[in-house]
């Protein structure tokens, strides 16, 4: 079995190959798995000035701004998600994070912003913001102080073209992580689905909850637990509603999403998680959707999986 990792988009990378093809060897699965991070660190970063993606958010409004083909159809993946989800997804939200404090960008310490300040942010976000052009490819932003970020799926993302490009090189027996997006094909080195262990969402504290096994599917986890701040005695998360410009008000903590692409699994995790227990279940309900909801706090938690995530748990698991 071949097996390398590594620092990826500011987390970590890890790939695993069983019986690997002729021709792959480490120092070739190492070349292909960064030559694919440096593509689409070029493409979508907005750690970097010089990305497609930095370059289209510093360019003026109501101008089409040529751009790779890859990265119109991501974004439009994108909007799609957010519209098919009443606007949980938003790749615009970012001027809401740096209000609130949230993202390498902030606006300054995290606090609680006025009605007036959420105001104003939220009138350069929503989906109506961007538009996308196929031939040639292009992106477009309404206004002045739009901003795309596409966080929310961009793991998901370049995991889905590392999977590709091991697809393309023959694999058919691997799990490709990144920052806890996964994506897993054929059976593992014991001749199993890929066993993939789902945590209980508990601040400072690693508890497996569970495993589920995939193959041929993608899967991520979006939670609320790691990234919050308190002020006069109330919680808020750096989960934002985009609806609302606020923290998302629940206490649904985490959301893991099983789906035919680590990308699909990524956006519609972090959707789900926006709207929450209720909304959120019956969304991936009527949509057959994999899901598992982990709600509640320290004192304990109730998970709730819908019928198409309970096919992929190991018997006799918890949701």
């Amino acid at each position: 079995m071949l097996e390398i990792s590594g620092p990826a988009q500011g987390t970590t990378y890890s790939v695993q190959v069983v019986a690997p093809p002729d021709g792959l060897d480490e120092a070739k699965l190492r070349a292909t798995v960064e030559a694919e991070l440096a593509a689409v660190d070029e493409l979508l970063s907005i750690w970097r000035d010089d990305s497609h993606l930095a370059r289209f958010n510093g360019a003026p409004a109501e101008r089409w701004v040529p751009v790779p083909a890859e990265l119109v159809e991501l974004v439009a993946r994108s909007l799609e998600i957010g519209r098919r989800t009443d606007g949980a997804f938003d790749i615009t939200v970012a001027p809401l994070l740096r209000l609130w404090g949230f993202g390498p960008e902030a606006a300054g310490p995290r606090h609680v912003p006025g009605d007036a300040a959420i105001r104003e942010a939220r009138a350069r976000t929503g989906p109506d913001m961007i538009g996308t052009r196929r031939e040639p490819p292009a992106l477009r932003k309404a206004r002045a102080g739009v901003l795309v970020s596409l966080d929310g799926i961009a793991q998901g993302y370049t995991v889905d073209r590392l999977a590709d490009r091991l697809d393309a090189a023959g694999a058919d027996r691997y799990l490709v992580e990144l920052g806890g997006e996964l994506f897993g094909r054929g059976r593992n080195a014991r001749g199993e689905s890929w066993t993939i262990g789902v945590e209980e969402p508990t601040p400072g504290v690693r508890r497996l909850r569970g495993t589920v096994g995939i193959d041929g599917v993608g899967m991520t986890t979006s939670g609320d637990y790691r990234d919050f701040f308190e002020a006069d005695g109330e919680r808020y998360s750096h989960t934002i509603d985009p609806r609302t410009g606020r923290p998302a008000d629940h206490d649904l903590r985490s959301v893991t999403v099983i789906a035919r692409s680590a990308a699909d699994a990524d956006g519609l995790a972090t959707a789900l998680l926006v709207l929450g227990p209720d909304a959120g279940l019956a969304y991936a309900r009527e949509h057959d959707l994999a899901a598992l909801f982990i709600a509640g706090d320290d004192d304990g938690y109730t998970g709730t999986a819908t019928a198409a995530f309970e096919r992929y748990m190991s018997r006799g698991d918890k949701p």
